[in-house]
């Protein structure tokens, strides 16, 4: 053991960074020199923040159930968010990035200019279903950045973070990002427990009691913050922020259970509702009870809202037939497909009046097909346990690539296509060449869209294509019963 770790002035943990990469931090007081030696900021040993709500079996964090710090106060230096009397008072998106300033009062360095840059020249283009002029994580992320610091710490680490993947891990300027990405995390979630120890003094949530923007600041920084950890496919921690991210919109509609919603909740609420919809593909809980029922399907703000909603139908359906031990009704596979088939109407008339021109146009309405194709075999999958279905099971594989050879630009949707081109996988068990393609769109997906749980999920595909299983049974099958906790996120 090294002289630091006797030494009674050294720190009693590893600093953040060398945690972050990896190291064994010496500890050393105010900064460890292997930061130092490195040129690495280092964050020092303050106050690190875990999220609860049944995340933690052990230890202090034991049964809470929602973000809570350790000590006593916040750093005051802190701003905190601004209040708003007006629940659509959020400004609009300015084209000049200076605009923060007169937003929050802060003197915005060349640093943060750059990665707000960056959020909204790529990072927002990757988040959003569709991107265009009215993508919602430049609509309404980052005027609500401006207005709060909770939320502009989030998008900053987010921004560093997925910044920080366009240089090797060897280079100065890959460490650097990752701390600054660190740092503003740290703040983020600083703000997030002063935020949400003024809700939990409430305790009969009234909206009207609310700063009107309260809730939507705090959710959207859990949503932020959830994709800061997915980028480094950390699903503990992602799925922890979504769980936090779940009790705050429980906590919403306990509080405004008759309030209409303005398309800043819509969004957000939509944003939760469809990464937990996906999230729990591979959880298998039957209790895992989430609703999606608080916005309207089909329009700019919710798009795919018509098949994810299909897709968390029969997920349930599933779990419940299972824990049960019983088989799905046929009049619930029957209602199933309409379904699926109105999603698909309703989605095609959605592109029509969002204006898409030339090659968007048609590459959308590809995609509609291939979300619909996908849909139905997941169904069939799910909800018949025979091989009645295995023709239409063919027909839709083969029409999902049809579609896929069929798109002019991959770029556009590459971040769209992780869930049917999982689908169209677990239809590939012996066909080579279909897998051999699926495992390089996949790639090409990672290429242009980042690793997230992708790499996770050609695993699993990969490894189910190896094994001599039964043609009856499923990659839910091998997913349940053959690797249990092998949680994976196919978005």
């Amino acid at each position: 053991m090294s002289t630091n770790r006797l030494n009674n002035t050294s720190a009693h943990k590893d600093c953040p960074t060398c945690t972050r990469r990896r190291i064994t931090c010496d500890r050393t007081l105010p900064e460890c020199r292997k930061c130092i030696s490195r040129g690495l900021p280092c964050p020092g040993y303050g106050i690190v923040l875990k999220w609860g709500n049944g995340v933690a079996s052990r230890g202090k964090l034991t049964g809470r159930k929602l973000p809570v710090r350790e000590s006593a106060d916040v750093n005051s230096n802190i701003p905190g968010d601004r209040p708003n009397n007006s629940t659509n008072q959020i400004p609009a998106l300015e084209e000049n990035p200076a605009s923060i300033d007169r937003g929050l009062g802060l003197n915005i360095n060349p640093t943060t200019l750059e990665l707000m840059q960056h959020f909204q020249q790529n990072i927002a283009r990757k988040l959003a279903w569709v991107d265009g002029p009215t993508n919602p994580w430049r609509q309404v992320i980052i005027p609500l950045a401006w207005m709060s610091p909770t939320v502009l710490s989030a998008v900053l680490s987010l921004s560093s973070e997925d910044l920080a993947f366009k240089y090797a891990q060897d280079h100065p300027r890959h460490n650097d990002l990752q701390s600054i990405s660190l740092r503003f995390q740290n703040d983020a979630l600083a703000l997030l427990a002063r935020q949400i120890s003024a809700l939990r003094e409430r305790e009969t949530p009234q909206i009207g009691n609310l700063n009107p923007n309260e809730i939507s600041y705090t959710l959207a920084s859990m949503l932020l913050l959830y994709n800061v950890e997915l980028l480094n496919a950390e699903p503990i921690k992602w799925r922890m922020h979504l769980h936090a991210a779940r009790v705050i919109v429980q906590w919403r509609e306990q509080a405004s259970s008759c309030a209409s919603l303005n398309e800043i909740d819509t969004f957000l609420l939509y944003e939760h509702y469809y990464a937990s919809v996906f999230a729990g593909l591979t959880t298998f809980d039957p209790g895992d009870e989430f609703t999606g029922e608080q916005f309207e399907n089909s329009n700019d703000i919710t798009i795919f809202s018509d098949f994810v909603r299909v897709i968390h139908r029969v997920t349930r359906i599933e779990r419940v037939a299972y824990d049960q031990g019983s088989t799905v009704d046929p009049i619930q596979i029957e209602n199933i497909i309409h379904e699926v088939d109105a999603a698909r109407q309703r989605m095609t008339l959605l592109g029509q009046r969002m204006h898409l021109q030339g090659c968007h146009a048609q590459d959308f309405q590809h995609l509609v097909c291939i979300f619909y194709h996908a849909s139905l075999i997941y169904s069939y999958q799910v909800l018949i346990n025979n091989s009645s279905a295995d023709s239409n099971i063919r027909a839709s594989r083969d029409s999902i690539l049809d579609h896929l050879c069929s798109l002019s630009n991959r770029e556009t949707f590459a971040h769209d296509l992780v869930w049917p081109l999982f689908i169209l996988g677990t239809e590939c068990r012996g066909l080579p060449k279909m897998q051999e393609m699926v495992s390089q769109e996949m790639e090409a997906v990672m290429e242009i869209s980042g690793v997230l749980d992708r790499r996770k999920v050609l695993f699993f595909l990969q490894h189910y294509w190896s094994l001599d299983l039964d043609r009856s049974l499923t990659w839910i099958y091998l997913m349940r019963e053959m690797m249990p906790g092998k949680m994976m996120l196919i978005l």
